[in-house]
């Protein structure tokens, strides 16, 4: 079995068959990849959607559990996958037709840990193709470590490259805890391990702005344990940092670890303080980032989006005194919440 295809699925009806059909739509025989879904307690249609494809396509299997969240089914998923490498897709995204037998045999003939490849952001769930074939594309070929020395803005999500089983399994590699961002640690950890990465600077993947998604949503309670899970995976990036000092040829790779885990940073602390939560709530994040080093923020200098404006956003995001006369403030019109 040269593929397996994972995907975790909670209540997607509108998208799982769509991200299946675009996965069946694919040059490589059926019998060489498997797609397995695990349910987690979906309540709508999307198990009786799953199991009419079951139906038809004997290279996908259907497992269901009940609300254990997204990264403890990954894990799972990863467990009873049979394939010489792994896909994680989410249940509302897909992918373009005609492509995953070229990546395989690119990352086979290349002895890749990762073959990666670009994402598009979209609202439509039908853009299958490809402005050009994968042929006219060079794949980059480097270490992890080069890669994001090269790539400053990669993104962390898990979706945007196929991993090599017996590489995960050879560095005991599974995702953590984090329920809405074990996927950072985990691309950050396969980078920092991997010998040989591929990249193809094509769109491949396709991103679906889903506007029920957990990540947008205005829920106070959804936010802030968004926030928290965000928090934890700043500090364990930070950590993940800090262990690279000892290497004196870690330079460029610290700073654009650095870079990207100063971004997420600046983001929560804005959102923090434009959300009810109490001084003393923010104080204690605050707190935490420091004491790991990812405050205060120290490496957007060269942001791409920088300017005057955003310079002074930094500034007032560093000035501790400044965040917390304004958390005092703003809680004297809100109801703040501990």
């Amino acid at each position: 079995m040269k593929l397996s295809i994972l995907i975790p699925m909670y209540n997607a009806e509108n998208y799982i068959g769509n991200c299946i059909e675009s996965i069946l739509q694919q040059n490589i025989a059926e019998q060489d990849y498997e797609i397995i879904i695990m349910d987690d307690g979906s309540r709508d249609n999307s198990i009786a959607i799953v199991c009419d494809f079951t139906k038809r396509h004997k290279n996908i299997r259907l497992y269901t559990e009940s609300n254990v969240g997204t990264y403890s089914t990954r894990n799972k998923l990863l467990k009873i996958a049979r394939g010489d490498y792994i896909y994680n897709l989410d249940s509302d995204d897909y992918i373009v037709h005609n492509c995953l037998g070229d990546l395989i045999k690119i990352a086979e003939d290349n002895c890749l840990d990762i073959i990666g490849f670009k994402t598009k952001a979209t609202l439509a769930l039908d853009q299958f193709k490809l402005n050009d074939t994968i042929e006219a594309y060079k794949v980059e070929i480097s270490s992890g470590k080069a890669f994001i020395v090269n790539y400053k803005n990669l993104r962390y999500e898990v979706w945007w490259y196929l991993i090599r089983k017996d590489f995960m399994e050879n560095n005991n590699m599974s995702f953590n805890n984090n329920e809405y961002n074990a996927d950072v640690i985990f691309t950050l950890e396969a980078l920092l391990k991997a010998e040989k990465i591929g990249y193809l600077p094509l769109s491949i993947h396709r991103y679906v702005q889903t506007q029920d998604s957990l990540m947008r949503s205005m829920n106070i309670d959804i936010i802030r344990k968004r926030f928290e899970f965000m928090q934890m995976m700043i500090n364990n990036t930070s950590q993940l940092i800090n262990s690279l000092k000892q290497d004196s040829n870690s330079g460029v790779l610290i700073k654009n670890m650095s870079y990207r885990r100063d971004v997420f940073t600046l983001f929560i602390i804005i959102n923090m303080v434009r959300n009810p939560f109490s001084l003393e709530y923010i104080k204690n994040i605050i707190k935490t980032f420091k004491a790991t080093g990812a405050y205060p923020i120290n490496y957007l200098k060269n942001y791409k989006y920088g300017g005057l404006k955003f310079r002074l956003l930094v500034a007032i995001v560093n000035n501790e005194k400044l965040i917390y006369t304004l958390t005092s403030i703003k809680n004297l019109f809100s109801k703040p919440i501990n």
